[in-house]
């Protein structure tokens, strides 16, 4: 990059009687003050004549003029930023760092002059300057008595690009979020003032914590936990995520069903925030996987597991007996001599038990005509090489409507307490 400074002035009308007192002279005072490898004036077509003088006066700096190209337009606010934005882009294309870039919006009309500033702060340039002084009975600055001052647009800046972040955050784009705030310290200074710097590593901090949440990793979002600050009250959150990175024994039953129970609710939180997001295909296949966790939280309920069946318990035989007279293979074969129950076959022994959700679990595909298991297992992201009607957002929020009012009905306590917790998520 070009480590050469530069110098960027608007040249507006002055005191048409004194041009030199009201315009050339302060200008000149800024040129003088600072070192600089090339001047960029910037007049309006009338002030031309007054930027080719002032270039005449400095023989041994490069003084470049980059007039408003058409009349009246410094009285345009809106047409002077769209010029100076380009004018200032081309001095980034040719390698100039916006550190090295210094504005003067000093010298111009007042809409050169906001134009110039918008068109600074846009292109991330935190260097600007304005000339002030002694004003005369007529508000007029007295010749001679002008004092260049500094300002700097990195407030406005980083306070933008936090906004941008916080934004992002409610969109749940974290690792957009992590690319805007570097994690290392000299870059993070570099973006970041003091004022804010202890703003955006608490925001960065989130981010990596709801990132691994949003993923599933329940166990790197309970260690990225550990870094939030106390104060910032995630406490409901935190006791949430330890119940689900708690994987008990799957020889545990209850403990099993409990579990899972928790796993669903998340699980549909997660689903709808990607139907929020347009992300379908991903909102689809949580959506069954949901559906068959309550099948098998359910029977856990019952001391049984749908991936080890004993062939010896009265239900699972009458399944079998069930199955074979429809001409069906039956139950599947896993390890030890146990036998395995799809999500189907899971329904249809909950309802030999008697369970009151038995017969909506199997009529579900029923309800949800647009969207189907079938469909499902279709999808690009399972054996299918295309995406699903699962692109309904409409036929996919009423599926995750059903399957809370499901989740609602057989472990109320879980579901209330996912509400309360994911709600919101993701809060800054």
């Amino acid at each position: 990059m070009n480590q050469k400074n530069v110098l960027v002035l608007t040249i507006g009308t002055g005191d048409v009687e004194k041009p030199e007192a009201s315009l050339l002279n302060p200008l000149s005072k800024s040129i003088a003050q600072g070192e600089w490898n090339e001047a960029v004036l910037l007049p309006s077509t009338v002030t031309k004549t007054f930027a080719v003088r002032l270039q005449e006066q400095f023989l041994d700096l490069p003084v470049r003029i980059e007039p408003l190209p058409k009349p009246k337009m410094e009285n345009d606010a809106d047409a002077c930023f769209g010029y100076f934005d380009k004018v200032l882009g081309d001095l980034i294309e040719d390698g100039y760092t916006r550190e090295n870039i210094t504005v003067d919006f000093t010298r111009g009309t007042k809409a050169m002059s906001a134009a110039l500033v918008l068109a600074a702060v846009r292109r991330d340039i935190p260097q600007l300057r304005y000339i002030h002084g002694k004003r005369d009975k007529r508000g007029m600055v007295i010749s001679g008595s002008e004092t260049i001052s500094g300002l700097s647009a990195t407030l406005a800046t980083a306070r933008r690009q936090l906004d941008t972040v916080i934004h992002l955050m409610h969109r749940g784009n974290f690792a957009a979020v992590l690319k805007l705030i570097p994690k290392d310290a000299n870059r993070l200074d570099k973006i970041f003032p003091e004022t804010f710097r202890e703003e955006a590593t608490e925001l960065r901090r989130r981010a990596y914590f709801y990132a691994a949440w949003d993923r599933l990793d329940y166990k790197e979002a309970m260690r990225r936990a550990t870094y939030l600050l106390p104060t910032d009250g995630f406490a409901d959150e935190i006791a949430w995520l330890c119940g689900l990175a708690n994987e008990p024994d799957r020889s545990q039953h209850g403990a099993m069903a409990k579990w899972l129970q928790i796993i669903c609710c998340d699980l549909l939180s997660n689903g709808r925030r990607c139907i929020k997001n347009r992300h379908y295909e991903d909102a689809l296949l949580r959506g069954y996987r949901v559906l068959e966790l309550i099948g098998q939280f359910l029977l856990f309920e019952r001391g049984m597991d749908s991936a080890c069946l004993d062939s010896n318990h009265p239900a699972v035989q009458c399944l079998q007996e069930k199955l074979k007279k429809g001409r069906s293979h039956g139950l599947g074969h896993g390890k030890k001599g146990c036998l395995t129950a799809g999500r189907d076959n899971t329904a249809r022994l909950l309802k030999i038990l008697n369970e009151p959700l038995a017969i909506e679990l199997l009529d579900f595909d029923k309800k949800h005509t647009k969207i189907k298991a079938k469909q499902r297992n279709h999808s690009i992201l399972i054996h299918g090489f295309t995406a699903t009607s699962g692109s309904d957002a409409s036929a996919l929020a009423n599926l995750y409507d059903h399957l809370e009012s499901l989740l609602t009905r057989s472990c109320p306590e879980a579901i209330a307490r996912a509400r309360a917790v994911t709600d919101s998520f993701p809060r800054h």
